[in-house]
């Protein structure tokens, strides 16, 4: 350690300073880190009030009431609900004001209510090579394999502890020799939607071990289509990484890609495992809500929502709710694709999604969705076991109009 970081960790910068570095350090020692580095860039989970509740809420406030200040670039992850509109969602007004206060709480202490999962979009986006201490699955994975970042999956406190002091372990991803390839994927049939890149996601998630890096052949595929794809097989898994030849940063040449020189094993995604990923999500074709933005909307899926919906209207028995962080709300909104999504009978929401919100108090009892991701979180975070549809956008368009 610095003899700086050594002053933090004897209480020389307050109490608060010292007990995230002990945190730190004693996560470095687990992991054999050689020493701490610092960063700039931070997204903080533990936002929502359904996921991260009252223990949550008085963390924060501690914290806030202490004078504790971030030291890096810090966004919040989602909440459980639009900050202003939560009352369009039907969310609680009990929930709400719990809500409003973890929110609150973080912003006191420097980490923005940006509430989103990709904070790369929201003007924290990391440079190539950059480390950083985002804690949300899929941000991390967008990070680390479509942007070429370095951060670790991390913990909720251990993210908020990185934050507070602008230093993370140098381990895991943040190693060169730890982000080679382990798993080689031969996709062998069709990926014709935006949801199928999600099921590969979903299908390499679950049969890979959590230290292993998948790797996958080229394939023609948009970086929002990556993003669903490394949502999902964080979500069945915990990839945190991944390489697509040709395509991210560092898998321009396979055959170097691969620890020893080759692949430990090879994963084959054919149709049967395609059909069978849709098979193990949807529950029933039935919904009172579809639900588009896990992770949340760029600006190019919201404008192909409001396209998908000319034409159409959403019919009176469900809800048809888009989900994307302030930053993008505000280029959607100035280029009329919000207002022509409501027109058609939808709403667009910030600061949260289909995954964290209180579906249940909410009155929602069936969800459609495009995202695999969500479609394996909704039912196990939800009482009475939500049913999910998963489909492509165009399913899901088609089910909210018809």
């Amino acid at each position: 350690m610095t003899k700086d970081e050594e002053d933090v960790l004897n209480g020389r910068c307050g109490e608060v300073a010292a007990r995230a570095m002990k945190l730190l350090v004693t996560l470095g020692d687990i992991e054999e880190a050689s020493r701490l580095v610092p960063i700039n860039k931070s997204q903080v989970a533990g936002v929502s009030y359904k996921t991260a509740g009252d223990a949550t809420l008085e963390l924060v406030e501690s914290l806030a009431s202490s004078g504790a200040y971030a030291k890096t670039k810090a966004m919040q992850n989602p909440a459980g609900m639009d900050l202003e509109r939560w009352s369009d969602m039907c969310v609680p007004e009990a929930f709400a004001a719990k809500q409003k206060r973890i929110c609150q709480a973080y912003e006191t202490i420097g980490i923005r209510s940006t509430c989103t999962c990709t904070p790369y979009l929201c003007g924290n986006k990391p440079d190539y090579g950059e480390i950083i201490g985002f804690s949300e699955s899929s941000a991390v994975a967008y990070s680390n394999s479509v942007l070429g970042a370095r951060s670790n999956r991390q913990g909720g406190l251990d993210a908020l502890a990185a934050a507070l002091v602008g230093k993370v372990p140098l381990t895991g991803y943040l190693l060169d020799e730890n982000r080679l390839g382990d798993v080689e994927v031969k996709v062998e049939c069709e990926l014709p939607s935006e949801a199928d890149y999600g099921a590969l996601g979903y299908f390499v998630g679950k049969n890979v071990s959590m230290d292993e890096v998948p790797v996958y052949p080229k394939m023609n595929v948009t970086k929002d289509k990556l993003k669903l794809m490394g949502a999902a097989s964080a979500a069945s898994g915990a990839v945190a990484l991944y390489h697509v030849k040709d395509i991210t940063p560092e898998a321009t040449r396979l055959h170097e890609l691969f620890k020893n020189g080759k692949p430990s094993e090879t994963l084959i995604f054919d149709e049967r495992c395609r059909r069978g990923v849709y098979d193990e999500l949807s529950s029933s074709k039935k919904c009172d809500l579809v639900a588009i933005g896990c992770p949340h909307c760029s600006i190019n899926e919201i404008r192909e929502i409001a396209a998908s919906l000319s034409g159409k209207k959403v019919n009176a028995k469900t809800r048809l709710w888009v989900f994307t962080s302030p930053t993008v709300y505000e280029e959607a909104e100035r280029s009329g694709y919000v207002k022509a999504i409501r027109g058609r009978g939808g709403d667009v929401f910030r600061h949260t999604c289909m995954v964290v919100a209180p579906l249940e108090e909410m009155g929602v009892t069936s969800v459609a969705t495009n995202s695999a991701k969500a479609a394996f979180y909704v039912p196990r975070m939800t009482k009475n076991s939500c049913t999910v549809f998963l489909g492509s956008l165009r399913d899901c368009v088609s089910l909210a109009t018809s």
